[in-house]
């Protein structure tokens, strides 16, 4: 090498989130010489925010099927062969063990820190590549990938070059762009001949119009919901609900949230996570209670007297006096609740990017690319996305090391 050559090395990984630290730990266990190359000042800036700053690192126990927690434009059974590469059970001891995180178990099947500390996660994963061997160039903003000489050169917006003879690209989505997510890792990929799937923000608030409804902001509870397309219900789930001074969020609305903006289904709660029979049996139970005293009982005051008014009855009725049209009424809006969306907060609020890379451009056993040799990919580029809950990580975590480890052997190949 001359004096006016760039520097070399193994593996060039783009982008030093979840997804990019895992990939750069099992790269460089492999034995590859890795660099992390990251645009902003510190690794892991999404890391840092999730969860609320706890950052649930990963679900307690896996859904069955696979579908019920990943989404994708690609077949279910493409899906399933990446989270056999490396069980939950095994990631969740890596965490333990390995990064040497202790793990707090709460309610809805999520893992976080017992310290309560996104940052511990971070800086578990950036010591751990750092211990590896891996090099982390600290503000290095890729501007272009070419194909050299069997290889790649990466170059910066600084000027900086480097050659690779592998490239992985983990630069995240489109989400929350202030954390440098902000899509460029997509237009790197089209230069080197992928095409992507329409994007969109996933997990996202909605925003309302209704103006009774956001006066109920701050206001929690547990909801079923349920996504219907022409009738046919296509997705359901029970979590809780949030009323927000913008509209509507919480668990339930983040992971209802991609069937509203890629599907355009309607999406329906019953509150409390009742069940149709559920309130029928109770309503019917309580015939000498006024219709707003037995949906006091069950439902915050507020959302129940906005829901009686909505029915078109009387909140002195008495439930065993009411008509079967009053009662289908009433029965529509405890428990087949369509919310009225009129939009949503964007990427600039989503906690995660719907579409992105295809799988079916890569190879599906190392996630190396068909159109370009020695290109990787792993983390929320691809086209994959998972529900809240730390499902998220458990993609970035299992994406990441196959690609790492796969970069790494095919350099002996």
């Amino acid at each position: 090498m001359t004096a006016s050559s760039p520097p070399s090395l193994d593996i060039a990984i783009v982008g030093a989130g979840a997804a990019g630290l895992m990939a750069a730990i099992w790269a460089a266990r492999a034995g590859a010489k890795v660099a992390l190359l990251e645009g902003q000042e510190k690794a892991g800036s999404k890391i840092l925010i999730s969860g609320g700053g706890r950052c649930n690192v990963l679900p307690i126990e896996s859904r069955n099927p696979v579908e019920a927690s990943f989404h994708s434009s690609s077949p279910t059974h493409v899906l399933k062969r990446f989270f056999k590469t490396w069980r939950l059970e095994q990631i969740q001891d890596f965490v333990r063990w390995d990064l040497n995180i202790p793990l707090a178990e709460e309610d809805d099947n999520k893992l976080f820190p017992e310290s309560g500390k996104a940052r511990e996660v971070r800086d578990a994963l950036v010591q751990e590549a750092e211990q590896c061997g891996t090099t982390i160039l600290y503000q290095y903003r890729v501007a272009a990938i070419e194909e050299q000489d069997g290889g790649f050169l990466v170059s910066a917006e600084d000027g900086r070059t480097l050659q690779a003879k592998k490239v992985i690209l983990a630069t995240g989505g489109e989400s929350v762009p202030a954390t440098g997510s902000d899509g460029f890792g997509y237009r790197l990929a089209k230069k080197l001949r992928h095409k992507c799937v329409q994007t969109f923000p996933a997990l996202v608030p909605f925003t309302s119009a209704d103006e009774d409804l956001t006066a109920l902001s701050g206001l929690s509870l547990p909801v079923h919901w349920r996504a219907v397309i022409d009738g046919k219900e296509v997705a359901q789930g029970e979590r809780s609900f949030l009323f927000t001074h913008k509209g509507f969020s919480g668990p339930a609305v983040l992971d209802a949230s991609h069937y509203f903006l890629r599907d355009q289904a309607q999406i329906l709660v019953s509150w409390q996570g009742y069940s149709p029979q559920d309130w029928v049996d109770y309503l019917q139970s309580v015939a000498r209670r006024s219709v707003i005293k037995a949906v006091t009982d069950q439902l915050p005051s507020r959302l129940a007297a906005v829901l009686v008014e909505r029915s078109g009855i009387r909140g002195d009725m008495r439930c065993g006096n009411l008509t079967k049209g009053n009662f289908e009424a009433l029965h529509r809006q405890l428990c087949h609740f369509s919310l009225p969306i009129s939009g949503h907060r964007g990427f600039a609020v989503a906690e995660v990017t719907g579409g992105g890379v295809p799988l079916e451009s890569l190879q599906l056993s190392t996630l190396e690319s068909r159109k370009t040799a020695g290109l990787y990919f792993c983390g929320e580029i691809l086209d994959v996305f998972g529900d809240i809950g730390g499902f998220n990580y458990q993609w970035a975590f299992v994406s990441g090391r196959l690609a790492g480890e796969s970069a790494a052997k095919s350099l002996s190949a």
